[in-house]
Parts: C-alpha cells; structure tokens; sequence
C-alpha cells in the first residue's frame, strides 16, 4: 500500500516539472494569459486610388476653396496617411498616399475596399473669373473659375453638351468640348470641368457652369457656345480604345485611321446677318449637312470676285474604294464665314454657295431701316443657257422713298423643293411721307444645272407657291 501511495506521488511531481519546462520558465517565472506578439509588419507609402472629388466654392468673397477627396483603401491593411498639396501659379498639385504593407512582408489581409472622406484647403484670395485646375494623383484632374460676389451667388449645375472630340497632340490626347450656357451670358457663366479615370478604359468628364436661382431674372437669350480642350495625357495603351464621358454625351479614340475625301456638303440653309453698325462685318451663317454617320464637316473656303462671293463647304466621307459600314444617321453642321466690311452702301451682293445655293442681299446705305418681307405678284421659271431661272416680281410697299429692295435667300429644305425669301428695307417711323409710286422691283434668281430633267420641282417664294418641271 505504501508502495502504490509512493508511486502516485512520484507521477505527481513528474508531470508538475515537465508542465515548467514547456512553459519555457522555472519555478520562479510568473504566470500570464497574454500571447506573445511579433513585430508588426514594414509599411510604405503609395499614391491612393481616387474616387471622387469635387472644388467646394466659398460662401463669401475672400473665404477658402476647398477641395473635398474621397479615395479608396485597396485592401484591409491599407490605411490612409497623409495629403501633399503644391502650387505653381494656377495650379495645384495634390498627392493622397496610402500606407500598406511592404512588398517582401508575407501578410494575409481582408479584400474589403474602403474608402476614406477628408478635405484639403487651397486657401483664399484666388483672383475672380481666373481658372485654375487641380491634379490629383495624376489619375484624377479638375478645373474651377474663382467666383466673384454675383457669381458665388449662383448654383452649380452641369452643362448642356453640343459637340465632343477627342484629338492627338505633342503631349497626348485633348478633349475639345462644346457646351452652351443655358441661361445666355447674364445669368450663366462657365465654371470648370472635372475628370474621373476610374476605369482603364473610361474616362469620366463633368463639365459645369453656374447660374442663378432666381425664376424670374431677365435672361439675355445669346446663350454662349463655351469651347474648353481638355488635356488627357499621353498614358493610353497602344491598340486600345477608349471611351470619353462628357455629360452623359459618349466619344470613343483613338479613332480608326480610314481612307477619306473631301466632298461638298449638302447646304441646308444659309443666311446673311447684317452687321450692329457701319462697317462692321457681314457674316454668312450656313447650315450644312452630314449625310451619314461617317460623314466629318472639313473646311469652308471663300473668294470674292467683284460684288459677288463664291463659297465652298466641304464635308471629309469615306473613300468609295474603302467600302465601310456607316449609320444612316443625318447630322447638321453650324458655322460662319465672314464676309467682311468695307462694302459699298446701296449696292447688291451675291453669295452662291457650292455653285447651286445663292444669297443676294444690299448694303445698308441708310439708318432707321428695318428689313421686311416683300410682297409677291409673281412667279415664273424658265430654262435658259446655264440651268433654270426663278424671276420673280416684287413690289416696294411704303413708296420708292422710303422703301428700297434688300435681297434674296434660298434655303433647299428638301430635294424638290427650294423655299425663297425676298426682302426689301423700309423707314420704321411711323409718321414719315412716302411716295405713292410702289415700284415694282423684278429679281433674277439663278437655280443652276443641277435639277433633273422630267423632275417636278416646287419654288415657295414668300408663301407663294410655284410648281414646274425641269427640262
């Protein structure tokens, strides 16, 4: 019995010393319920990924513009660790760096992305109506007008968009976009732009103007074109297309290098503005077309021989020797030419206009004139050497005196049908004596060789309607 109790006891202290000795201490060694912890892992620094940001104005003149940031964290061991901000004239340039663990540190990590919000202070006393663009992490750019007291009065709001393109340059890719200021120039003025390279292959583009609030503010009605070229750097993939968002509007680049030529454009409607005051310039406003999805406005070209003006629009088409699939999308092209000035007063031009649409219209040689429509008697067409012949004949309503003839426009809104304004200038006074005469003024207006024989045609000069077939 003794002997069994001796050998429990034996086991007892056995097991006591070999529990000591795993534990790694002597008898003498304190107890604790804390793990043994290593040494966290090496960090560095990396640009962060850019989300979003946007320039915060301030509310009164003199206060700071802000710019809020909300970057991302890539990972669960990411954490956020500082921004940079520099300024060189109008520009700043701001780095956000992230801290995440070392290359060579071997560290399992969550694949939960964050995002992390903060603000950066570009300060005050920037100049009003200056523009100054903002760079983030190379990734991520902006541009913002410093605002003057009216103009920290309106609200921000994105711009309607007319025309995108994107073309190639010495330092890269530009984006050239045309957007108008909805509310004309007295209540609407253009603020910046911001760009979101977020994806690999889009490129996100805000475009923004501010306007008033008010609902009831006299507006002017000239709503402005804006033209802003935005540089989009040189870092694109050889062989890859991208896609350009301005506004919702889509572009794509770099586009496919096809075979084109130049070819006239259809001419919609043209018309010839008159300038505010003497000797100002005459200006040509033409509408041209863009007969499929293919089809590029290239040029205008313009000689003046004597009084009359010879005028060429060309449009860039696929060549026919290239056959390449195009929508049958039809697009318009707006642009102007300027005539000029110095013309001599009370004497006619012409202006024909791809040899087949002509504008005749009269120097103004007298002030307190208004041009008026000028009332029809008659219509006739006739085919003469050169191509077909509207004569048409016209009456001066207020007199040789205080009326005189103006000119003529011709607008071929569809194939077989060509609408005509004749006009004359009148004295707006009310009370001014006018000769009884009303004179009857006889136009020659010249349709060219380019109606098709058998062809009926229509001729709406004014309102009045003519119908005749071509020979």
């Amino acid at each position: 019995m003794k002997e069994r109790i001796g050998l429990i006891m034996f086991l007892v202290v056995a097991v006591a010393l070999l529990a000591a000795v795993a534990c790694g201490g002597n008898g003498n060694s304190p107890v604790t319920d804390s793990p043994i912890k290593g040494a966290p892992p090496a960090m560095v620094e990396v640009p962060a990924p850019i989300e979003d940001a946007t320039v915060v104005t301030p509310k009164e003149v003199g206060g700071d513009y802000v710019l809020n940031i909300t970057s991302g964290l890539p990972g669960g061991c990411a954490n956020f660790s500082r921004y940079q901000v520099e300024r060189d004239g109008n520009g700043f340039a701001v780095k956000v760096i992230n801290l995440v663990p070392a290359p060579d540190e071997l560290i399992a990590c969550t694949e939960i992305y964050g995002y992390h919000e903060g603000e950066v202070v570009l300060g005050s006393g920037l100049t009003a109506d200056e523009t100054y663009t903002v760079a983030i992490n190379d990734e991520f750019a902006l541009s913002f007008t410093a605002q003057n007291e009216d103009g920290l009065a309106m609200v921000e709001k994105e711009s309607p968009i007319e025309e995108i393109d994107v073309t190639e340059a010495d330092g890269g890719y530009i984006l050239t976009v045309i957007s108008r200021l909805p509310l004309g120039s007295s209540c609407s003025k253009f603020n910046g732009y911001q760009i979101n390279r977020r994806f690999a292959e889009q490129i996100e583009v805000t475009v923004t103007h501010r306007e008033i609030t008010a609902d009831n503010a006299p507006c002017t009605a000239d709503l402005p074109v804006v033209v802003t070229e935005i540089p989009l750097g040189k870092d694109f993939a050889a062989g890859q297309t991208y896609t350009v968002v301005v506004n919702g509007t889509e572009t794509t680049f770099p586009k496919n290098e096809q075979a084109t030529v130049e070819a006239p454009a259809p001419i919609e409607d043209a018309t010839v503005v008159a300038p505010d005051e003497a000797g100002g310039d005459y200006v040509l406003k033409i509408t041209s077309g863009l007969p499929s999805g293919c089809a590029q406005f290239n040029a205008y070209q313009v000689e003046r021989n004597g009084n009359g003006f010879l005028v060429e629009v060309t449009n860039l088409m696929p060549n026919p020797d290239e056959p390449i699939a195009c929508t049958a999308i039809y697009g318009y092209h707006e642009g102007e030419v300027v005539l000029g000035s110095g013309l001599n007063p009370g004497e006619t031009y012409t202006v024909t206009i791809n040899g087949a649409l002509t504008n005749s219209f009269t120097v103004l040689d007298a002030e307190g004139m208004v041009e008026k429509e000028s009332p029809i008697e008659k219509v006739d067409v006739a085919k003469v050497d050169g191509g077909h012949i509207a004569t048409v004949v016209s009456r001066l309503p207020l007199g040789s005196s205080c009326s005189k003839f103006n000119g003529y426009e011709i607008s071929r809104q569809s194939f077989e049908r060509f609408e005509v304004t004749l006009t004359h200038l009148e004295v707006a006074a009310d009370n001014v004596p006018c000769t009884k005469d009303l004179p009857a003024v006889v136009t020659e207006i010249p349709f060219g060789e380019h109606l098709e024989g058998g062809r009926t045609y229509t001729i709406s000069v004014n309102g009045e309607e003519t119908v005749f077939t071509a020979k």
